[in-house]
């Protein structure tokens, strides 16, 4: 007897993008030269405190996020937290995506701390990271996870350069081979 339920379709990937040393580089006067574009902020910051401030921002990311977004589903993984989608998106162009809730963004005891949150999150699902900061025993679970049937991508962006072309093709790439 051959059974007529559906065969099980592969989760559909995710991509974590991080806004600090990403989206908003280390440097702005350097910032300035490669074309990104200073926003003032004047707001709350996650915790509920006034910041004023201002983020550099890349008037190709948008465009580049959602070509990501054809191929995976985007998700704000960044002390930003909601901020992301409310303040961050629009000035980009991008849609309101979801947030991994983080508290911190540093490396401990050689993991990168939003880590488990966004693990715990994506589940069993196919994970690409792009964030600026990394631990030294993050490759070291990220294998485990891709050994246990979840691959995982940890692509470093260079703060100092912030996402960059070569960036997207990298995780573009790695999609396709899923």
């Amino acid at each position: 007897m051959t059974s007529t339920r559906p065969l099980a379709q592969p989760a559909s990937p995710i991509v974590a993008i991080d806004v600090d040393g990403v989206l908003n580089p280390a440097d702005p006067a350097h910032a300035d030269t490669l074309g990104y574009r200073p926003h003032r902020y004047d707001g709350p910051d996650p915790d509920g405190r006034r910041v004023t401030g201002t983020v550099w921002l890349h008037p190709d990311h948008g465009p580049w996020l959602r070509e990501l977004a054809e191929h995976a589903q985007p998700v704000w993984c960044t002390r930003w937290n909601h901020l992301a989608a409310a303040w961050i998106a629009p000035r980009l162009g991008l849609p309101t995506w979801p947030h991994i809730p983080t508290h911190a963004g540093s490396v401990r005891f050689g993991h990168q701390s939003k880590l488990a949150d966004l693990y715990a999150w994506a589940a069993r699902r196919p994970l690409a990271v792009l964030d600026d900061e990394f631990g030294g025993k993050d490759p070291t679970a990220a294998g485990q996870r891709t050994a246990s049937g979840a691959p995982t991508l940890l692509h470093p962006v260079d703060p100092y350069d912030g996402l960059r072309r070569a960036d997207v093709d990298t995780v573009l790439t790695w999609l396709g081979q899923l």
